[in-house]
């Protein structure tokens, strides 16, 4: 019986480290995508992207009558920075090409930025 005590406290003590190690993982993650989101790829995204996809990336009303994607989908957030910056730099459908407008480290800021917003952010609290 004593051993059996032993076995789970060592289970428990296991359990534990390992929801360290993984706390400190998620948290690292939260960091690396804050750090991406440069003050000013927020500051290009507000004065060019905000009009149609709305500040938190929901989609203003004009962007919805232009169907353009909610960027806070698991769509648009499952997509890699290289595709955004690609969408940005081209257009895609209603979208404007950005290309001409910004250069490649702005665009590649924004792509990352879009990266930043998420659905599960915006959902009410209750």
């Amino acid at each position: 019986m004593i051993s059996g005590l032993r076995m789970s406290g060592v289970s428990r003590t296991f359990k534990i480290a390992a929801l360290t190690v993984f706390a400190s993982f998620i948290a690292g993650s939260v960091a690396r995508a804050q750090t991406a989101a440069s003050p000013d790829a927020a500051a290009t995204f507000k004065s060019k992207c905000v009009t149609c996809h709305a500040a938190d990336g929901s989609g203003s009303a004009l962007g919805k009558r232009l169907h353009a994607p909610d960027l806070r989908s698991k769509e648009v957030q499952d997509k890699t920075s290289a595709a955004l910056a690609q969408v940005i730099s081209a257009g895609k459908d209603n979208m404007p090409a950005f290309g001409n407008r910004l250069d490649k480290d702005q665009i590649q800021k924004l792509a990352d930025y879009i990266h930043t917003l998420h659905a599960d952010a915006s959902a009410p609290k209750q």
